[in-house]
């Protein structure tokens, strides 16, 4: 078996097992608070001004949020032709990039900025243990130590809106990452391959918010509008070295660039303050251009890429002065094909045959394992309580919660303020926990890259903690 030719071909892929190396993506967002499953277009805080920046113009305050996730339970089970089912804990912590506050700091009442991501130069070491792969049609289990050295990622907000009707917003992100990566069998022995990579992006993201029908109706819309991924990788391994009679040592460069590349569209209706429902789509497009190292085939193939819409909502439903209900539900669908081999195993790079299609592939199970990636497509539902804890503007709530009620407002000496539902009331802190289930699972059958079965459940508890000033 050429395991280290493959090993060396897998290492290609390792740059997102490492934490912090997940922040260096092309362009792409992040997943909004998950206490509102991700619906960040048109409701205007901390986080979501990170992802339509024009919601930081319409934010009456200056906010700070924060929005973690802990799993109760986290399975993932895949089951190759030749194994069974392997069953892998993926561990309590969920996208660890929630655990980044997004903060917003009004100039003035239609100007917000903020710092979207802080990063300074870091160094940090990780070690992944017994992840199943597949090589020549046989599970193997690797071992996989890496250093990560964060060069720095910085990131910045700026929203204004422009009228009571409309605001616009931008977002600009800087990141730098290097990853030395060392694969050994699992268990320990000799270095099987080890994998240098550095990886360069930065990104252009532009939003707006109309505010359709005043305190009713509002539409808001984002879209990365220039990104670019600058790489360079290299892999160095005995196996290659005596299977290519060469020094053992593989480079490669790639410098990609994306405009218009992905959006979020979505709106928000509201009975009042606290009683609306919001629903977004989020697209990404196909990248045309991509490539990926099979190890099926172990060469270099186009990429079976798809289109990616998802659907996601969420509702809240005040039921007192200080206490909220919420509630949301979200769709993931998959960008990435079961791929085909190629014609017979011909070599890409002579210009014969069919080369085939990279699918999903050892790569994303390497991802999902180690918990930087999560099954598509897939279903998820949550459920919460939100508790406001501010100081002054209960009674602008209490009467706008009456007046959707059709009762007759006790108190009446107080307008009624434009913005979202959860900027109505003065400073202090609003807490919220929730339960959420989500699950996935996918299968590939012969004629795919990897021919598996593959499910993954999570149980988890969703957290927004917020503080305004």
């Amino acid at each position: 078996m050429n395991f280290g030719r493959a090993i060396a071909g897998a290492t290609v892929r390792l740059w997102p097992l490492a934490s912090l190396a997940s922040l260096a993506s092309l362009g792409s967002f992040t997943l909004a608070s998950p206490f509102t499953m991700g619906v960040s277009s048109a409701l205007p805080d901390a986080q979501n001004a990170q992802h339509n920046p024009a919601l930081a113009g319409v934010m009456e305050q200056s906010e700070v949020m924060a929005s973690p996730t802990i799993s109760i339970e986290n399975k993932f089970l895949l089951r190759y032709p030749d194994s069974g089912t392997i069953d892998k804990s993926l561990g309590l912590m969920g996208d660890l990039t929630s655990f980044i506050p997004g903060f917003i700091y009004k100039v003035n009442p239609r100007l917000g900025i903020g710092i979207s991501e802080f990063v300074p130069p870091l160094k940090v070491k990780q070690k992944i243990n017994a992840v199943p792969i597949i090589i020549l049609n046989s599970t193997q289990l690797i071992d996989i130590n890496a250093d990560v050295t964060m060069r720095g990622a910085l990131g910045g907000t700026i929203g204004y809106r422009l009228s009571e009707f409309m605001s616009l917003g931008a977002k600009f992100s800087y990141r730098s990452v290097r990853i030395d990566a060392d694969v050994v069998p699992a268990g320990g022995g000799d270095s099987l391959a080890i994998q240098h990579m550095d990886q360069t992006t930065t990104s252009l993201l532009a939003g707006i918010m109309l505010e359709v029908i005043p305190q009713r109706l509002r539409l808001g819309l984002s879209a990365v509008v220039y990104g670019t991924n600058a790489t360079s990788t290299s892999v160095e391994s005995a196996f290659v070295a005596q299977q290519d009679n060469s020094d053992g040592s593989g480079k490669s460069k790639a410098t990609a660039s994306a405009n218009f590349s992905q959006f979020i569209a979505g709106g928000a209706w509201l009975l009042s303050p606290r009683r609306f429902i919001a629903a977004d789509i989020d697209y990404k497009a196909a990248d045309s251009a991509a490539k990926e190292f099979s190890m099926v085939d172990f060469q270099e193939k186009p990429v079976d890429g798809y289109a990616r819409l998802d659907f996601r909502m969420t509702g809240e439903w005040s039921i007192s002065h200080t206490t909220s209900l919420v509630g949301g539900y979200a769709l993931e669908n998959a960008g990435k094909g079961s791929g085909r081999r190629s014609d017979g195993g011909v070599n890409v790079n002579d210009g014969d045959g069919d080369p085939g299609k990279a699918g999903f592939g050892i790569g994303d199970v390497i991802q999902i394992y180690t918990g930087q990636a999560s099954l598509v497509p897939a279903q998820s539902f949550m459920g919460g309580i939100k508790l406001y804890f501010l100081n002054g503007n209960a009674n602008a709530n209490a009467n706008a919660n009456a007046n959707a009620n059709g009762d007759t407002p006790e108190i009446t000496d107080q307008k009624a303020q434009q913005g979202s539902p959860k900027q109505l009331d003065s400073t202090g802190w609003i807490i919220a926990a929730g339960l959420g289930y989500r699950k996935a699972s996918l299968g590939i059958d012969e004629n795919g890259e990897l021919p598996g079965a593959y499910q993954q459940t999570r149980i988890y508890v969703p957290f927004e903690i917020t503080r305004r000033f």
